[in-house]
């Protein structure tokens, strides 16, 4: 399987251990990636509250890029993947003229989710893996954005999809259930509502504590920045220790294939891990 790469402005920044992750476990599990040349920062939640227009001339650009390539597009971050699938769906039922976006053709474009549930699936992960994650308790967490207001891939349920509960499982680890998986963590309104974006972190990571789950795993930047970044901030504001690591599901499924954590970026965690990677047997990475 081979998948035209857009990283986004994240993931070259705040959200490096997302890309080493995913750099270090997409080859082990026999996908090549090729890096879109000039792509494009699609605006996040931030351009589309400014000026619509502007949103999508920005998704936009990228696409009509990618568009050459005629190669389907993997997007680990799912503000990015919600701004183009968007800017698509609006170019397909000819809401928006072509002229304007200088689509020619329409790209796939998919998520990792998308890609590692769905292209190659929990049976080709499972007997990839080498070191079961048997024992750990993982909960899931998708946020608001990766399958709303479109299914994930055209097949997952909006309103409770499985894919990543499924990958975790591959793992070996238990995916436990989440009431508040798709519930938004606060992160597009971080720097206009601060506070407000606190607590909405924190009324996951309290619901979340609740089953008592050794780590968290996402899929989304703002929602690892929510979640861990700013966990101690939720912790003073809420006035209760939550100490939950969480991670991608690249990270994740890295230590599942065996890799060294400091090569999938775990090092990184605001969040500390000592104690996730020991009941792993795993060592912790000099910080």
């Amino acid at each position: 399987m081979r998948y035209l790469y857009y990283p986004g402005c994240s993931l070259k920044g705040t959200a490096r251990d997302y890309e080493e992750s995913l750099l270090a476990v997409i080859p082990a599990l026999g996908i090549e990636l090729q890096e879109l040349g000039k792509w494009r920062c699609c605006g996040a939640s931030a351009a589309r509250a400014k000026d619509s227009k502007w949103a999508r001339a920005l998704a936009s650009a990228t696409l009509a890029i990618a568009q050459d390539y005629k190669m389907d597009i993997l997007m680990p971050c799912s503000s990015c993947y919600a701004n183009h699938v968007r800017v698509l769906l609006e170019t397909q039922k000819g809401e928006v003229p072509v002229e304007l976006t200088g689509l020619r053709r329409i790209p796939r474009v998919k998520h990792l989710l998308e890609v590692l549930a769905q292209d190659l699936g929990p049976d080709e992960i499972r007997g990839q893996v080498v070191r079961p994650l048997t024992g750990l308790r993982v909960l899931p967490y998708y946020g608001c954005l990766v399958g709303r207001p479109f299914r994930l891939g055209g097949t997952e349920s909006v309103e409770n999809p499985q894919a990543l509960e499924r990958i975790v499982q591959a793992t070996g680890a238990e995916a436990l259930a989440f009431p508040w998986k798709l519930d938004c963590c606060g992160g597009p309104i971080l720097f206009s509502h601060e506070r407000v974006a606190i607590r909405l972190a924190g009324q996951v990571l309290k619901e979340a504590a609740r089953l008592s789950p050794h780590c968290l795993v996402v899929v989304c930047p703002l929602c690892h920045l929510m979640l861990d970044g700013k966990q101690r901030a939720v912790e003073k504001e809420m006035g209760q220790r939550f100490g939950l690591p969480v991670l991608y599901i690249t990270q994740l499924l890295g230590l599942a294939l065996g890799l060294d954590p400091r090569r999938l970026g775990i090092h990184r965690l605001i969040t500390p891990s000592e104690t996730l990677l020991a009941r792993l047997g795993r060592p912790s990475p000099a910080r």
